[in-house]
């Protein structure tokens, strides 16, 4: 079968399954033969190669599978099709995929209806809910044709092979563990962390409540003491600096994080321990609709997790971003908007981020 390039046969697949809800006829044999299989063979795996694509592959209880995707007659990826226009959140649906993938000794699975395509790892140990590593929405119009090709890519064939997958999977997942370890070990530091950071350190020496409170705000502590502030934990007696969040106005942090992929979840905890980090001053303040970071009483950065993006609104003058990058930057003087700030940055993959921290700091700096 020839091979289409994503970027190329997107816009073909929606306008296919555009004709396809006209019709009446989304069905899901139909979503099978002309959305889900052009997606497979523009990534690779060519649906009429029986060494790369299986079709109908029963699997640990008697049922089938739609498909299974191999590499040197091992399945690497399962596939799991329903019709268009099903909804993919169910628990149901979720379950029977990372299941039949799980107890096969397969690593990775997709659940798709043709237009959303997610992604899960099956062997890690959280909540079935929680193993989602990306999730891609062909129809999202505020997403770039190019962005969805690039997520769709670690699911190629060449991803697969090479490992390109695997690695972005550890990074999403392996990280996140280790990060929320440190957390946890954070709200309590044992006796000879606090003594090797405090040698690390030298003089002038740092008390020790003040290397558990910066450890508690680094690291994102949970709370393990009376006294807390967005989740991290902090001694009760009153401390010199700004202002707690006034009571009552604060979400828990999973409020934005508990139906996110991995991948949301990788760049909400790198942008929020490097804002946080900026100093003794910053403070979060965890809102219904933004998380939000302040410098004093003066917010310089707030972020909105979306299912496919995180957007970061920085307190920065539009006219003083340089270089200006029409892609990921928009002007939001004129524009009403989630959190605070005039410049708006689209955030996508873990490869922005070393831009996105530029601006963070610039915006904390402005503050000062």
């Amino acid at each position: 079968m020839l091979r289409v390039a994503l970027s190329d046969i997107i816009p073909k697949l929606l306008d296919t399954a555009a004709k396809i809800g006209a019709s009446g006829s989304s069905n899901e044999a139909n979503t099978k033969v002309l959305l889900i299989e052009p997606i497979l063979a523009s990534l690779g795996w060519d649906p009429l190669d029986l060494d790369a694509v299986e079709r109908e592959v029963k699997v640990f209880d008697g049922t089938f599978l739609d498909y299974a995707l191999k590499v040197e007659g091992h399945a690497r990826v399962y596939v799991e099709a329903k019709a268009l226009g099903e909804n993919l959140d169910d628990n149901k649906f979720v379950a029977q995929t990372v299941n039949y993938a799980n107890n096969d000794g397969v690593l990775w699975c997709v659940l798709t209806n043709g237009l959303s395509i997610k992604v899960y790892k099956t062997n890690e140990p959280v909540a079935m809910d929680r193993k989602l590593l990306f999730e891609v929405d062909l129809s999202n119009e505020s997403e770039s044709v190019g962005d969805k090709a690039k997520l769709l890519r670690f699911i190629s064939r060449e991803a697969v092979e090479d490992g390109s997958l695997d690695h972005f999977g550890e990074r999403m997942f392996t990280d996140g563990r280790v990060r929320k370890a440190l957390g946890e070990l954070a709200g309590d530091p044992p006796t000879a962390w606090l003594e090797a950071l405090a040698a690390k350190l030298g003089a002038p020496a740092v008390p020790v409540d003040g290397l558990k409170r910066s450890l508690a705000r680094i690291l994102d502590a949970p709370a393990s003491t009376e006294g807390s502030v967005d989740g991290t934990a902090y001694d009760a007696t009153p401390q010199p600096g700004p202002p707690s969040p006034p009571k009552g106005h604060e979400y828990a942090v999973d409020h934005h994080l508990g139906n996110k992929s991995a991948l949301i979840k990788e760049m909400f905890d790198e942008v929020n321990s490097f804002a946080t980090s900026l100093g003794g001053d910053v403070t979060r303040r965890v809102r219904k609709q933004y998380v939000g970071y302040f410098r004093g009483k003066r917010s310089f950065v707030t972020m909105e997790l979306q299912q496919q993006r995180a957007v970061i609104c920085l307190s920065l003058d539009p006219t003083t971003v340089q270089p200006w990058n029409d892609e990921v930057l928009r002007d939001m003087r004129n524009r009403g908007h989630f959190g605070m700030g005039d410049t708006e940055y689209s955030l996508r993959t873990v490869d922005q981020l070393d831009e996105v921290k530029v601006l963070i700091r610039a915006a904390y700096e402005s503050r000062a």
